[in-house]
């Protein structure tokens, strides 16, 4: 082959034509971690059960090799030159999924049976694959990420009817993968030179993002003389890695201290915020910047009608740069997604549409939900100016008040840093400042538990949230989370979860019948490995409270972590058959923790004594699991201490869901 070919194959075509695939070793390792595994799930899985002809998983580039000859049969083999994230996760996806994916995982060639990719980059990386279809344990450090990957797949499809209220058809699944599932596999000559192929594939154009095409569609409906101004706020709310005073300082000069430090009465809502939040009083600050006129601090407050206490010396400069690089961070929801929670939001304050909610929430769905949901209305220059702003008073509360991942010494951690004023008399400046500090440590880490807990593409706790903090105080925004996690996720679902969450958009403080957590903690499962992951991390902010209130040092170093694997104390093969207990008291959740997946390698099938020791040695006050603490806190494990640990279990559960709803009841 001397020229480039493009062809548009199925996961069947793979199958068919007997194609195998090999990651060179000039490639990266796999990198993809929870997020964009999960982000292709959700895309799948509703693909699937939209019942769509067609899945494009995207662009592959491979270079033809050889075929290989065995056993009289000829296989075309490739290697894997660009889309490599996508196409390895599809395949450790056919490896979970099996069913009708089992011949596309795996390859029988006549001298065995094969995975169907193999990775030059590291042998022990093939070998971690064969051991996985011979059944043995495949844990090898080399591919740690590989196995970590593989727990998210098999996490999310073991969750996935707890978190969604509906059965998902493994079965049909795996059928529309194999045939529906497209990819355009674009095959380059062998003698192909692969510094110019890699340089051409860095440096090509990136396509225009759907969030990016929605804004032309909206700006275009305005006014000429609005466009600017209205894309300004659209352009500092989209990127989502960074705080939006930061995105709006890049490209304006626009006085943001004074913003900041304005007040700016809301006779809707009946309290003040920050004219920064305000997007009326920022276009005001824009235009005036764009104009020209000089006005100094108090005429801006003027103008903003608000009441300042801005009273520094008048030949106080304010910069726009911090002093100090700030620590990087990442959002927890792409942009995207963020404009899905507006929508919803603006649909239910907005009377008039047909639709008061959208029907779901996808990422690549962004331009067919608007589409139907909003724009088909053909709304007015007005509606998408009032969107716009609302988005901007959005994003403010998103920045202020919900978690981001940011980085402290090396270690990604959820937190909320808010904005402060940074004086300096020496430079005779200000400037605004995140705070390098959590500004609401519990707050935070019961959103690092919803997020940890929940399907991570979706968040639509999100909505009920963001539009509670539009309209109420903001003091009370914790007590509210812990009220609609406790109505919404702790009472039996009667509906579809973005269905369940709308009702709190039309009345805030809606409540459920609370479920009694002897239900919860105490259901009947085959397999332990089947309770429901939501349930292990509830106690654990439940356990952090109570530990936190008797000033328990165990909370300094507590977070919320991605747990996977439920590890069961008293094992499931143990080592001595002296340890065996009955299957009712094996599988109950007092003998269950959440834990990760190298954990619970750790721990494996010794004796309970064994993993105490191992675990005081090496975990006790590190904050890794408050459950297993407690556990580890009995000097043996049988069935006195199991069913012991599990009335503690419901007895905290049910005091801390009375306590939240005494609360709320004082209001």
């Amino acid at each position: 082959m001397n020229s480039f070919t493009s062809d548009i194959i199925t996961i069947n075509d793979v199958v068919e034509k007997r194609y195998l695939f090999n990651i060179p070793i000039y490639q990266r390792l796999y990198v993809w971690g929870r997020e964009q595994i999960h982000i292709l799930l959700d895309d799948l899985v509703s693909a699937c059960q939209a019942r769509e002809s067609t899945f494009y998983l995207g662009n592959t580039i491979v270079i033809e090799r050889e075929n290989i000859i065995l056993n009289n049969r000829s296989f075309p083999v490739f290697d894997l030159i660009d889309g490599q994230q996508r196409f390895t996760t599809l395949w450790l996806i056919s490896v979970v999924l099996k069913e009708l994916l089992t011949d596309y995982s795996q390859v029988e060639t006549g001298t065995g049976v094969h995975p169907r990719i193999s990775f030059s980059i590291r042998p022990e990386v093939t070998l971690f694959f064969e051991k996985l279809h011979c059944n043995e344990s495949g844990s090898l450090p080399e591919a740690k990420v590989l196995e970590d990957a593989l727990e998210e797949i098999r996490a999310y499809f073991h969750n996935y009817s707890t978190l969604n209220n509906k059965t998902l058809n493994k079965f049909e699944l795996t059928r529309f993968i194999r045939h529906n599932v497209k990819l355009i596999l674009t095959k380059v000559p062998s003698n192909t030179d692969l510094n110019n192929l890699f340089e051409v594939i860095n440096n090509r154009g990136v396509q225009l993002q759907h969030h990016e095409i929605l804004k032309a569609r909206l700006l275009q409906k305005l006014p000429v003389d609005e466009r600017e101004v209205y894309g300004l706020l659209w352009d500092a709310s989209s990127h989502m890695n960074d705080y939006l005073e930061r995105n709006l300082r890049r490209t304006t000069g626009v006085d943001l201290v004074t913003l900041y430090e304005s007040s700016i009465y809301d006779p809707l809502y009946n309290f003040e915020r920050e004219a920064l939040a305000d997007p009326v009083s920022v276009i005001a600050a824009l235009r005036m910047q764009k104009a020209g006129e000089e006005c100094d601090p108090t005429g801006l407050a003027s103008i903003l009608m608000a009441a300042t206490s801005f009273t520094s010396d008048a030949n106080e400069k304010t910069v726009f740069e911090d002093v100090e690089s700030p620590d990087p961070i990442n959002s927890i929801i792409t942009f995207s997604m963020l404009l899905q929670h507006v929508l919803r939001i603006y649909l239910q304050k907005t009377p008039g549409y047909f639709s008061s909610d959208i029907n779901k929430v996808s990422d690549k769905d962004l331009l067919a939900l608007f589409d139907m949901h909003w724009l088909t209305f053909e709304p007015e220059p007005t509606d998408i100016k009032v969107f716009i702003e609302l988005l901007w008073q959005v994003r403010y509360l998103f920045d202020k008040h919900i978690i981001k991942w940011v980085s402290v010494e090396g270690e990604r951690v959820h937190a909320i840093r808010r904005l402060y004023i940074n004086r300096s008399r020496a430079r005779n400046s200000a400037y605004l400042q995140r705070q390098s500090s959590d500004a609401e440590p519990d707050f935070a880490l019961l959103q690092s538990m919803l997020y940890h807990s929940q399907q991570m593409t979706t968040h639509y706790w999100l909505t009920p949230l963001l539009n509670f903090l539009l309209a109420h105080s903001e003091s009370n925004a914790f007590l509210y989370l812990c009220h609609l996690d406790n109505h919404l996720l702790c009472s039996e679902p009667d509906a579809s979860l973005i269905e369940r969450t709308h009702r709190y958009l039309a009345e805030p403080w809606h409540k459920e019948t609370l479920l009694d957590a002897n239900k919860s903690l105490n259901q009947r499962f085959d397999n332990g490995t089947q309770y429901p992951h939501y349930w292990f991390y509830k106690l654990e902010f439940v356990l952090y409270l109570k530990l936190k209130e008797q000033g328990g040092s165990t909370v300094e170093r507590f977070r919320m972590t991605a747990k996977n694997s439920v590890e069961h104390i008293t094992p499931q093969n143990p080592e001595k058959s002296t340890d065996s207990i009955p299957d009712d008291l094996l599988h109950n959740f007092g003998n269950l923790a959440l834990v990760t997946r190298s954990l619970n390698s750790e721990l494996s099938n010794k004796s309970f004594s064994i993993k105490k020791a191992e675990f005081e040695e090496r975990h006790r006050g590190q904050g890794i699991s408050l459950k297993l603490e407690d556990i580890y806190a009995n000097a043996r494990w049988r069935e006195s201490e199991i069913n012991l640990h599990l009335e503690r279990m419901i007895h905290s559960l049910n005091d801390y869901l009375m306590s939240v709803e005494r609360l709320v009841r004082a209001l």
